[in-house]
């Protein structure tokens, strides 16, 4: 079957160094993760297809290469105290190219990776215009969604560029979690927003690794999905349960709190913020000692520092305004039949839920277990017996 129809699996780059330019064309090229591939790496692939599609998703990273901070740009860009900062330039990806030539697309609706719309809820709002079809949990106030953990660190400027408060405690979170147990059927991944503090975290693992060889099979092949700890530009492509946030950035020694993110303060930077923050399946911890208050939006015109600070609200759980959930075509509108089901429920003693969900996909009408932290789904015989619960 491999000589009738060839089905390969190749990077760019392998295409070029592997497959003869002369070959018979395949049927069919198909681009995934596009907005990673810059268009000079697609010609080769593209020119060995009779058709290609391109999948990719435009609100998330684009081909990047990176630079040297100069030191005589805007505040914004660049820190006098961070000569050796690495800056990103965005380039023109094969998604991009195909999007401008009007090439026929299809919008992907259907979100399958978040179990909470919590997780998603916010980049829908800022990234998607709230198109993506989400569905409501069976379970209430559970662990799972978004939380902010907040941390007492100090953002060292200059060559380190890490905050060990911050790594401290997301690796005894951690570590924590998989003594415990906890991560029976739950995998568990670390997100930072800078590579240096990446390498503090993961070093401050291999030494609890050490300390605590009960969790090494967490790290290796013995699991489905090990732990892993990336930074926001290697991070695309991969997912976890349960993920833990690193903002890594917030005040220095002496209190002060630069608008200098890095790659967030470029063009685009929210693109990195959204891929950072959408890794997560059941959980995400967000650890930060920066608060929403403290960015200054008069310092930065950057979008990705304006989300920054809308998303650590929308962590904390203090400002609802901070994401819509009500898309402009949609109108949550009474309907006399679900108002008279509620009145009558509500009568004999359940407790109802009106409009549950965040996207066009609501449910007029939730009922609410007695008994157990879920929804029901279908009533047996007898106005009071149990009710069978969503899985």
């Amino acid at each position: 079957m491999g000589r009738l129809k060839p089905c390969l699996l190749m990077s760019p780059l392998s295409i070029a160094q592997y497959l003869p330019a002369g070959g018979d064309p395949f049927d069919l090229v198909i681009f995934d993760e596009a907005s990673q591939i810059a268009v000079h790496d697609a010609i080769g692939a593209i020119a060995r297809g009779r058709q290609v599609i391109v999948v990719g998703d435009s609100r998330q990273l684009p081909p990047t290469s990176f630079f040297a901070t100069d030191l005589d740009g805007p505040e914004d860009s660049r820190n006098s105290s961070e000569a050796d900062q690495l800056l990103a330039r965005d380039l023109k990806s094969i998604l991009d190219e195909t999007a401008a030539a009007l090439v026929p697309s299809l919008l992907l609706e259907w979100h399958y990776r978040s179990r909470d719309e919590r997780l998603i809820a916010f980049s829908n709002s800022h990234y998607y215009d709230n198109r993506l079809q989400t569905f409501p949990a069976a379970t209430l106030q559970t662990q799972d969604g978004v939380r902010l953990v907040r941390v007492d660190g100090v953002f060292e400027r200059g060559t380190n560029r890490v905050n060990r408060a911050e790594a401290k405690a997301v690796v005894d979170w951690l570590v924590g979690h998989l003594l415990e147990g906890k991560t029976r059927g739950s995998s568990v991944g670390v997100v930072t927003f800078n590579q240096p503090q990446q390498t503090l975290i993961d070093d401050l693992l291999d030494e609890a690794r050490v300390a605590f060889p009960e969790i090494e099979p967490f790290f290796g092949e013995r699991v489905p999905e090990p732990v892993f700890v990336k930074n926001l530009e290697n991070v695309q492509g991969y997912e976890r349960d349960i993920m833990l946030f690193s903002i890594t950035f917030g005040p220095d020694s002496s209190g002060n709190i630069s608008m200098n993110f890095g790659p967030l303060n470029r063009e685009g930077g929210e693109r990195r913020l959204n891929v950072a923050i959408t890794r997560a399946r059941r959980r995400l911890l967000v650890f930060s000692g920066l608060a929403p208050e403290a960015i200054d939006l008069g310092r930065t015109r950057a979008v990705g520092v304006r989300d920054r600070r809308d998303f650590l609200r929308y962590a904390a759980g203090g400002d609802s305004g901070a994401i819509s959930t009500q898309p402009a075509t949609l109108v949550a509108k009474d309907c006399p039949l679900v108002n008279d089901l509620a009145e009558a429920l509500t009568g004999i003693g359940w407790k109802v839920d009106r409009h549950l969900g965040f996207s066009h996909y609501r449910l007029d009408l939730a009922v609410r277990d007695l008994e157990s932290d879920r929804y029901v789904t279908s009533q047996k015989r007898g106005a009071r017996a149990p009710l069978r619960l969503a899985k």
